[in-house]
């Protein structure tokens, strides 16, 4: 039916459509930077690697991806471990022993989480429950932010990790502006911000000055006004709509802390573009995404000319 979706949640990747602008973090955005850290020094450089995920789409498509990625970086699949639970998966004790015998060879281990919803809580209840704290085996995910965290018992997951492209704690003036006008419109000082809340932001104040260009609510005219357009970000820098329907984003890093907020450990230097097609999956790598007129494709093979 040629509607316009914005869709602001960080997502898979291994996609486009000239209907959808992404304005959640594409793999290369979160997931990749996030191993980066903590193969790094900072983040204790890790030699495994265990990839926790819930069992649908988004987690299964992006270990993929981080499992190239890793296999790129020297590690051996002999050295990454992969599980996948259901939705609301309670019963972490057997998976979390797994997870605890599989860092005890010897190597320093990390734990990247694509656990989504409420099996987050039981998940990070079992790790304090059988010992493992942040320092001996760090976790990051990429589906709590604060929200998530918001009235649980943070204490478990202090010292944990998150990667977003925003989190509340950022302190700029835009930031801040954002919260007060959030807390005056919900009526409740608690209620917290969120990186999905930020997408959504640039997303709609986007498409508002795309309709304003165009002259025209049209989806044609405002698509192809979207391209270049820019909002500033609440971190302090500008996001600018690219021509894969994707944004350009800073990467954060976030430790958290027991009052279920986030110390921000790590960011990257400059924004960094979404990909659509991952550079980590062969049949992906060739492709490319640009939907400007008159070239108009989502899985071009690359170079396109």
């Amino acid at each position: 039916l040629n509607g316009m979706l914005f869709y602001p949640v960080q997502y898979e990747g291994e996609e486009s459509s000239r209907n959808v602008f992404y304005t959640g973090a594409a793999p290369n955005q979160q997931a990749i930077p996030a191993v980066d850290y903590m193969l790094g020094e900072e983040g204790g450089e890790a030699k495994r690697v265990v990839l926790l995920g819930t069992d649908y789409v988004y987690p299964r498509t992006t270990n993929k991806i981080l499992r190239s990625y890793l296999n790129a970086k020297g590690i051996a699949d002999a050295d990454i471990m992969e599980n996948y639970t259901p939705f609301g998966h309670s019963d972490w004790q057997t998976i979390v022993a797994q997870v605890k015998e599989f860092a005890s060879q010897g190597k320093k281990t990390a734990v990247v989480s694509t656990i989504n919803g409420d099996a987050n809580v039981p998940f990070y209840k079992e790790l304090a429950n059988q010992g493992i704290n942040a320092e001996d085996i760090p976790v990051v995910a990429f589906s709590v932010g604060e929200e998530e965290l918001a009235g649980l018992d943070a204490g478990p997951l202090v010292g944990h990790l998150a990667a977003w492209n925003y989190f509340m704690s950022v302190d700029t003036p835009e930031n801040d502006a954002f919260i007060k006008s959030w807390h005056a419109f919900i009526k409740d000082e608690k209620r917290v911000t969120n990186d999905p809340m930020e997408a959504h932001y640039i997303g709609f104040k986007m498409w508002v000055q795309a309709v304003e260009q165009a002259g025209t609510t049209d989806v044609d005219a405002v698509r192809q006004a979207m391209y270049g357009q820019t909002v500033k970000n609440l971190t302090g820098g500008v996001a600018v709509m690219n021509t894969n329907h994707h944004l350009s984003k800073p990467v954060l890093i976030g430790e958290i802390l027991e009052d279920g907020q986030f110390e921000i450990v790590s960011a990257t230097d400059d924004v960094v573009i979404g990909d659509a097609w991952s550079d980590f999956i062969p049949e992906s790598a060739k492709l490319t995404a640009d939907w400007t007129y008159p070239w108009v494709c989502g899985n071009c093979e690359t170079p396109r000319f």
